[in-house]
């Protein structure tokens, strides 16, 4: 493995899910055009980023299983992680795609 490769700690991947978490908190406590319409661009990213993620996971998993001849226990739990993460993602995905619905239809229609 290349040693120069950029290294990005777990905390930082997160900021994008924290972020648009923390905007749809403090548009609940402080409502404002501006508010909705940043939490509305974190959800999206959000929900970019889930999209993103279910892609490689997809391909990690039809790669897997191409080149898969013999399975032992480290490749068993290890594929048992990353279904655990397929559904965590697609959970993140579904609720960015419905936070956005909801705020789309409080700013734009008045609801």
């Amino acid at each position: 493995m290349p040693m120069n490769r950029l290294k990005i700690r777990k905390e930082t991947r997160m900021l994008g899910f924290l972020f648009s978490g923390f905007f749809t908190i403090l548009f609940e406590r402080t409502r404002s055009r501006l508010l909705v319409s940043c939490t509305i661009a974190l959800n999206i990213l959000s929900a970019c980023l889930a999209v993103m993620g279910v892609l490689l996971l997809v391909s990690e998993f039809f790669l897997f299983y191409v080149n898969s001849s013999t399975v032992i226990w480290p490749h068993k739990s290890g594929r048992l992680l990353s279904w655990y993460l397929f559904l965590f993602t697609i959970l993140e995905l579904i609720v960015s795609c419905t936070v956005t619905h909801w705020l789309y239809r409080a700013k734009y229609t008045g609801q």
